[in-house]
């Protein structure tokens, strides 16, 4: 009788430990598992300032309005549009005090050019708030819209590199009664099949007599038809709009030239950027003309 009941007893109690593990297991899973929604109080949105474009890179803005600090880990953004997720571009800690906004800088991937250049964009990213943390996934305004016509642009950029590369070659400071004379080389692989049409003025600098407004582009009428691998150069006279110190010393885009292309039929633009080296030529070469050089 003693063995029985004992054996009973036993298995009751292996029963109630059994129960008691499977609850704590399915607690510790739920407290572990991911909080999808932002905390409250916290709202996203996706910008890309003037100083982002050049390095290819967004922000995303994450605003804390609740009353403790709010610590930010790992982030990354997900859109069709990309070939990859954006990842932030620091890898590290940041904390947003109550009522304030902190922009995340993102590294911006390749297009994906099989896709419309209307999308969503997604963000998810680790927090810590109080005593509690999540991992959130929310979608991500673009409030500027910036990001239809960087697609569009970017993935016309990868149709023309089939028919030629196309980048500014040298500058040469004071040359051509200018601020210098800016030069254009574009070697066709010989796909043919696009024509580089005009390039335009940025905020800064247009081109003298042939583009002097800011609206005026300046005709190239680059053909690249198949089978021709000829190397052209285009000289560029430089010319400032303004000789404002400030906004030459705190310029983003004046070295970034709006192209208007063809590509298979289709009209596009690209945007053509000065390395950063010639960047700083460029703008220092402004400053001399102006008369505000060092």
């Amino acid at each position: 009788m003693t063995g029985p009941a004992g054996t009973s007893g036993q298995r009751r109690l292996v029963a109630v430990m059994l129960g008691a593990a499977l609850v704590l297991g399915i607690a510790a899973c739920a407290s572990a598992a991911p909080n999808e929604d932002l905390p409250e109080g916290v709202s996203v949105r996706l910008v890309q300032q003037r100083s982002d474009v050049a390095l290819h890179q967004a922000q995303v803005e994450i605003t804390n309005g609740t009353d403790s600090p709010l610590s930010v880990d790992a982030l990354s953004v997900a859109d069709p549009r990309f070939e990859t997720d954006a990842d932030r571009v620091l890898q590290r800690t940041s904390v947003i005090a109550p009522g304030s906004t902190v922009g995340i800088r993102i590294q911006l991937p390749r297009p994906a050019c099989d896709v419309p250049d209307d999308g969503a964009s997604t963000v998810e990213f680790a927090w810590r708030l109080d005593e509690r943390s999540g991992i959130a996934r929310a979608d991500l305004p673009d409030v500027l819209e910036f990001l239809p016509a960087m697609h569009a642009r970017e993935c016309v950029a990868d149709a023309l590199g089939d028919a030629a590369a196309a980048s500014f070659t040298h500058f040469e400071p004071g040359a051509g009664g200018g601020v210098g004379i800016l030069t254009l080389g574009v070697l066709p692989t010989g796909a043919g099949g696009a024509r580089i049409e005009a390039i335009r003025p940025t905020n800064l600098l247009g081109f003298g007599d042939a583009g002097t407004g800011p609206d005026a582009a300046l005709p190239l009428q680059i053909e690249l038809p198949a089978g021709d691998t000829a190397r052209r150069e285009v000289n560029i006279v430089l010319e400032p709009f303004r000789c404002d110190a400030h906004a030459v010393q705190e310029d983003k885009r004046g070295t970034i030239f709006t192209t208007d292309v063809t590509v298979g039929g289709e009209n596009g633009q690209i945007e053509l950027a000065a390395p950063p080296d010639m960047r700083a030529e460029i703008l220092n070469a402004v400053a001399d003309y102006c008369g505000f050089g060092s």
